[in-house]
């Protein structure tokens, strides 16, 4: 009998270690998903900065081309331009 006592026993202190481990691990994975978010939103406003800041490169670098003395590269810079713009369009259009 006292056996079987202590087998209950050891079985009771396993189930609350258990139980201990897995409040541990929950708590765990709930702060994980907040710092996933935390990233996941700090990524996105990146994405956004990183196109901002590529756009500000094109605006500048088509201003350059446009200020120089080579007509041609200017008409070319141009009509890049223009063709991503009606990229952009039909990709806006779907």
């Amino acid at each position: 009998m006292d056996e079987l006592m202590l087998i209950v026993e050891g079985v009771q202190n396993k189930i609350r270690k258990l139980i201990i481990r897995n409040n541990q691990l929950k708590e765990r994975a709930q702060s994980l998903e907040v710092e996933n978010g935390s990233l996941k939103e700090d990524l996105k406003t990146s994405a956004q900065r990183i196109a901002q800041l590529e756009n500000d490169l094109t605006e500048l670098q088509a201003a350059k081309m446009l200020e120089s003395a080579d007509p041609l590269r200017a008409k070319q810079k141009i009509n890049e331009l223009l063709r991503e713009i009606e990229k952009t369009t039909v990709l806006l259009n779907r």
